[in-house]
């Protein structure tokens, strides 16, 4: 009766609830892709700091991206690679071909395509000291 019926409810909702907890979990799973990244140019800036540009892909249903990072010149590619977990690029974007020169320490960009992300100035860190690098850039949709 009343009592049953209650019983049957509250069992019928914890199912609920358990099965919108797994539905929950493989939606997150499959939303989950590791973004992969592999250096496509690496430019020295000064006698501290190199860019390295790299390409960026989320998986098959993303778009490639450029990510521009500033990493200490004293180190080496494996260690600039070992660390992008841990650095944040300067600039996320469409466009492969933005970086159109450096010349005395200062970074010459001209964007067509999508801006994701920019920080300016452009800031790395070597032995806990922040240095920054000057930035020209121009950006157009296309």
């Amino acid at each position: 009766s009343i009592m049953q019926n209650a019983r049957a409810l509250k069992k019928g909702l914890s199912w609920l609830i358990l099965l919108m907890g797994a539905l929950y979990g493989i939606y997150s799973l499959l939303q989950f892709s590791p973004l992969e990244q592999t250096v496509v140019k690496k430019v020295n800036v000064n006698n501290l700091v190199n860019l390295y540009i790299t390409k960026a892909d989320a998986g098959a249903t993303t778009d490639f991206s450029y990510r521009f990072y500033l990493y200490d010149a004293s180190k080496g590619d494996n260690a600039f690679t070992a660390s992008l977990g841990d650095n944040d690029p300067f600039l996320v974007t469409s466009d492969k071909d933005a970086l159109k020169q450096v010349d005395n320490g200062v970074l010459y960009l001209s964007v067509k395509g999508t801006i994701y992300s920019f920080q300016s100035p452009a800031s790395y860190m070597i032995n806990d000291s922040i240095y920054s690098v000057p930035i020209y850039m121009r950006s157009s949709s296309y």
